[in-house]
């Protein structure tokens, strides 16, 4: 079974299962915690989901902030211990694809799923800057393209 935690500060793992079940309906895989949006520990809820899984299960925990506080709590539980992988840098691509991937989620998948999922972070050019581009033949920057 695939087993995914989100942990944020703040509700950002709120969002980002909201937005994977609108996007995919299986939210229902993803367990997320909010840490500090109240004076309750959330650690014990990290640990739940760490306990939770079996040998036989595919998980990932993903955290917000590298060196942040909630990704020092997990790091210090060792998730790696249960076979759980431990991503930080949390993007809503980086979720959906482990959630939609049917290969089994090992340390070099997820590398995988980090390398593209951050690739897809850009900034984006104004309509002018790209307007620009076009004229010069020598630029294929656009987007859409």
């Amino acid at each position: 079974m695939k087993k995914i935690l989100v942990a944020s500060h703040g509700y950002l793992a709120d969002g980002i299962k909201s937005s994977v079940g609108i996007l995919t309906g299986n939210q229902d895989l993803i367990t997320a915690v909010n840490a500090y949006v109240d004076e309750s520990d959330y650690t014990p809820r990290i640990q739940e989901f760490i306990d939770s899984v079996a040998p036989e299960d595919d998980a990932v925990i993903f955290t917000d902030i590298y060196g942040g506080s909630v990704f020092q709590k997990v790091a210090l539980l060792e998730p790696e211990k249960k076979g759980i992988v431990h991503v930080t840098g949390v993007n809503l691509a980086a979720v959906i694809e482990a959630l939609i991937r049917t290969d089994p989620l090992t340390p070099e998948v997820m590398d995988e799923i980090v390398s593209g999922a951050s690739a897809l972070m850009q900034r984006v050019k104004p309509v002018s800057e790209l307007a620009a581009a076009d004229e010069d033949s020598s630029s294929d920057d656009g987007f859409f393209e």
